[in-house]
């Protein structure tokens, strides 16, 4: 099992026991190039960045990081480009890879993303993991201008589109909602055929579509108290629509973020009767992943939860999970025919 880090660039994370939040944190508390070198020395596979345009005052938006529905962002939030610190952090780094949770496609010209990401990959030398969604935010969508009831159908066509520019000579499409002609888009990406494309979701939908699209499915376990077999169902649903596609789950990955914080023994948060997943002492913490890698997960990319909101205790947690609980689970071989994360 591989382990990642959930990007804090849009700020620190922190748990209630029901929900996830992420708190308003100054950009000089984020630092992601200084995160990334941290990261990268102390073993994680990869950084993954969470994406937003904009932030509406308020919502009545159902927020699918959380099981209740809450939003876990602030009326007024910081936060950072993904692409733009994706970049910054290529040139400063030479083995983590660079994610994006999720990179919300449909409200996008996806030209333009196929070209920004192929850049990342290029930078980076070929270390780009794309993950896409549809959003939740619907007044977000009004915001850019673009209808929310669109989003899947506008997110297959991106999906399609940037396999195309990745890998066509020349670059045509005729859909719905993109159409367009006798484009080139150069040079292509330094991953052949074309970078990972793993699909966030959480519902029958999104693991069908993940199949037929993808390259992966990444759900969320956020929350206080996921169970990593959460979507062991999801999971059958990708294995049937497969059959019914002729294509091998053998060559699918199934990755997964899952909220986290490593304790001292006697520290509440590992006394906590039941504990939230993913906390407690490094022993506890591995329990969790182990679990994770019996239901499948072959990479757990990790929001850790730093109450304080401060840098420096992101950075003990980094290096503690370094120290603690990668090498060992690095061990942990993952359950099911899925192809494994390298």
């Amino acid at each position: 099992m591989q382990i990642g880090l959930y990007a804090n660039t849009h700020g620190q994370a922190n748990r209630d026991d029901t929900d996830i939040f992420l708190m308003q944190t100054p950009v000089d508390q984020m630092r992601p190039v200084q995160v990334a070198e941290l990261a990268e020395a102390q073993g994680f596979h990869s950084l993954w960045f969470p994406d937003h345009v904009c932030m509406t005052i308020d919502s009545d938006s159902f927020h699918t990081a959380n099981q209740s529905g809450t939003r876990a962002y602030q009326p007024r939030h910081n936060m950072l480009d993904a692409a733009v610190c994706m970049g910054a952090v290529a040139v400063r780094t030479s083995r983590l890879k660079l994610g994006t949770s999720c990179l919300i496609s449909p409200y996008r010209d996806p030209l333009s993303d196929a070209r920004q990401f192929m850049t990342v990959d290029q930078l980076s030398g070929g270390r780009l993991m794309l993950g896409v969604a549809a959003g939740w935010m619907q007044e977000e969508y009004a915001a850019v201008g673009v209808p929310f009831e669109e989003r899947n159908g506008r997110l297959k066509e991106c999906i399609e589109i940037y396999k195309r520019s990745w890998t066509d000579e020349v670059v045509a499409y005729d859909g719905e909602f993109y159409r367009f002609a006798n484009v080139s888009m150069d040079p292509k990406p330094v991953t052949r055929p074309h970078p990972p494309i793993v699909y966030g979701g959480n519902t029958p939908f999104g693991a069908r579509r993940a199949i037929r699209l993808c390259t992966g499915f990444y759900p969320l376990f956020l929350d206080a108290h996921a169970e990593p077999d959460r979507f062991a169902p999801l999971q059958d649903e990708i294995r049937r629509e497969a059959e019914k596609l002729g294509r091998d789950p053998a060559g699918f990955t199934m990755t997964c973020a899952a909220s986290a914080r490593i304790t001292d023994a006697g520290d509440p948060q590992s006394e906590e009767r039941p504990r939230r997943t993913c906390t407690g002492t490094a022993e506890q913490v591995l329990e969790d992943l182990e679990r994770f890698a019996k239901a499948g997960y072959s990479l757990v990319v990790c929001m850790f939860e730093c109450p304080s909101g401060e840098l420096a205790e992101l950075e003990d947690q980094i290096r503690r999970f370094g120290a603690e609980v990668i090498p060992e689970a690095r061990k942990f071989a993952p359950a099911g025919e899925w192809l494994q994360v390298d």
